[in-house]
């Protein structure tokens, strides 16, 4: 069959074989890497699909574990905002650096909303004054909220929205009073 014939056919109509198809123009999307990286670099290769499968069950099989992790990780935050509000630059660091990996990690590993409220939390954090240390109100919600997702996952996204939103609002509060204050 040829060409001018599949044409024809596929575009549900009966025409001359001699037809030309009408010009076809491909538009390629550039890939998210090319996009964060710029089109110098080189795009990323294409993974056999048997590879991808192995990966999600690597990630399914440890899903649990992170989330045993992940709950000892909330734990050991919370212990640290106590010493980071009185000034403890090590504790403060930690704290940080955990919300950090939570940022990174949450997600992968089935747990998107504490990902969306440690990068609230990181996003605070790195624009913290030591006022902002000394109160500590705006960190305790956001763990708090992280405990609550961690123990309650299935909670109602609309819930979850609302809740980023008023943490959204208090930090907001927060960056109000600091300008009042100069």
């Amino acid at each position: 069959m040829s060409a001018s014939v599949t044409h024809s056919r596929l575009a549900g109509r009966d025409a001359p074989m001699n037809e030309t198809p009408p010009d076809v123009r491909f538009i390629r999307v550039p890939s998210i890497a090319e996009r964060k990286l710029g089109t110098s670099q080189t795009a990323p290769m294409r993974l056999d699909p048997r590879v991808l499968d192995k990966m999600q069950t690597t990630i399914r099989k440890l899903e649990t574990k992170y989330a045993e992790a992940l709950s000892a990780q909330v734990s050991m935050v919370q212990l640290l905002i106590e010493p980071a509000a009185k000034g403890d630059m090590e504790a403060r660091e930690r704290l940080y650096s955990l919300m950090h990996d939570m940022r990174g990690l949450a997600g992968t590993f089935g747990f998107p909303v504490v990902g969306r409220f440690a990068n609230s939390l990181c996003l605070y954090i790195e624009k913290a004054r030591e006022n902002d240390w000394r109160d500590a109100s705006v960190i305790r919600f956001h763990v708090d909220a992280i405990r609550e997702a961690v123990d309650n996952p299935g909670t109602d996204p609309a819930i979850t929205t609302e809740t980023l939103a008023a943490l959204e609002r208090l930090i907001a509060s927060d960056l109000a009073k600091r300008k009042i204050a100069g």
